[in-house]
């Protein structure tokens, strides 16, 4: 079974990508592996994906 987390990027003014490119990976080295990726207002939003731990 998976499971799956919603995650955005943080609104910060500086480093915007780089700190969710950090986020992604944070996750990555958890099992999560991004499924989706899509900007709403202005804001990068990502759907994660693992094998849910039973």
């Amino acid at each position: 079974m998976k499971e799956y987390k919603f995650i955005k990027q943080k609104s910060t003014p500086i480093k915007k990508d780089a700190d969710f490119e950090e986020l992604l990976n944070s996750y990555a080295k958890t099992g999560w592996t991004v499924v989706n990726t899509f900007v709403h207002r202005g804001i990068v939003k990502a759907v994660l994906e693992r094998e849910k731990e039973e």
